[in-house]
């Protein structure tokens, strides 16, 4: 079976380019053509337009299509998400100055935040611009990310920040020419530009969510629909690809094959920087970072309420379980032995500590799952 996949060049690409490089796509009987893209536009136009059956994609980018935000993406499955976090957030040297007291950082992402604000008002007061921050892509992880910190704050993200989409590549350059103040996108490459001395690494997704939804595999619904196998195989591949990914042993093979040019094509430093225990907390294991939660889904709808992008008249618990299919996972899953979570939705944060969720054929040991501010997010 052909199958064609677009995806960005990140680190939270890696279980479709561990799958291609080990031979995992091969051994599930599926020819994978690999489609690198320069950003997230033109991977959404892609899937639109049926050249490619599957992508690595924002999880929000078929939630905000299906309800009129932007270009029609046509119906799109989320059947595997490809791992949790992998962001960071870097800032100019002089910006980073400027967050901290008396030459020390701020001890957590609520004193990085108010000591924005009074970067904000110092800039009110002297007639300068705006902070400016540059994200991937509007229907955005980081964009949520970004606005929740600034807002922790008692900021308004809308009026008081500026935005600007950029792609994930070009960020540095921004940063070095003095365009953007900040910017958060997909490691490795705010851990690039940090080691080229374009600016400093703030915070990551770990320290924002612990345990943060952030892509999944986009697959067209009617090339899904006509190929039930090939889907089921697909999840199979990228499955095995984070068992792999995730071993201890596996990591500097890891680190290289992102390198590859025709891959993440980034320093391995970089990559490897990333990847390091206080890098930006890529978590690849099946078991704890793939399953396509709805209560995911319902969050990023929900931050979409929040600012303002949608109104709350809509059945948001059926679009979520039109798109996220976590009775394929399972069906991919199972057939590997691994263990199935038993509900579709669960509690997002409140679990400052390792707990045990529930699944056959055995519960599943995870990691902490909490928010910067503490916030417990429920599903209605």
């Amino acid at each position: 079976m052909d199958v064609k996949i677009a995806y960005s060049p990140l680190n939270d690409a890696a279980l479709l380019l561990v799958a291609e490089a080990l031979g995992f796509y091969d051994s599930e009987g599926l020819n994978v053509t690999l489609s690198r893209e320069a950003n997230w536009s033109t991977i959404r136009d892609k899937l639109a337009y049926g050249l490619v059956d599957a992508a690595h994609i924002l999880a929000p980018m078929p939630f905000a299509a299906a309800l009129g935000q932007g270009p029609s993406m046509g119906r799109i499955i989320a059947p595997i998400a490809l791992g949790a976090n992998g962001n960071s957030v870097l800032v100019s040297a002089a910006l980073k100055a400027r967050l901290e007291e008396n030459g020390h950082p701020a001890r957590s992402l609520t004193g990085s935040a108010r000591l924005l604000a009074r970067e904000v008002d110092r800039r009110r007061k002297s007639g300068e611009g705006r902070l400016v921050f540059a994200i991937p892509f509007t229907y955005s992880p980081h964009h949520f990310v970004l606005r929740h910190w600034v807002a922790s704050a008692g900021l308004d993200p809308e009026r008081q920040i500026q935005w600007v989409v950029v792609p994930p590549s070009r960020m540095a350059d921004m940063i070095k020419d003095g365009v953007v103040d900040g910017f958060c996108s997909g490691s490795p490459w705010p851990q690039t530009a940090q080691l080229k001395g374009r600016g400093e690494i703030l915070f990551s997704d770990p320290d924002y969510w612990s345990l943060k939804p952030e892509k999944v595999l986009g697959v067209r619904s009617a090339w899904a629909e006509e190929n039930p196998d090939a889907v089921i195989a697909l999840v199979r591949a990228l499955l095995r690809a984070g068992q792999w990914a995730s071993r201890p042993g596996n990591h500097q093979d890891l680190v290289r094959i992102l390198a590859r040019r025709a891959y993440v094509g980034a320093p391995a430093e970089a990559i490897a920087l990333a990847l390091s225990e206080h890098g930006s907390g890529l978590v690849l294991d099946p078991e704890t970072a793939t399953y396509p939660w709805i209560s995911h889904a319902k969050w990023f709808l929900g931050q979409m309420v929040k600012w303002g992008w949608l109104t709350a008249e809509h059945d948001f618990d059926q679009l979520a379980r039109h798109i996220y299919r976590p009775d394929l996972w399972r069906i991919a899953a199972s057939s590997l032995g691994l263990n199935c979570p038993i509900a579709l939705e669960k509690e997002e944060g409140g679990h400052a500590q390792p707990w045990s969720l529930p699944a056959q054929p055995h519960d599943i040991a995870m990691p902490p799952n909490v928010l910067f501010d503490g916030g417990v997010f429920k599903c209605a």
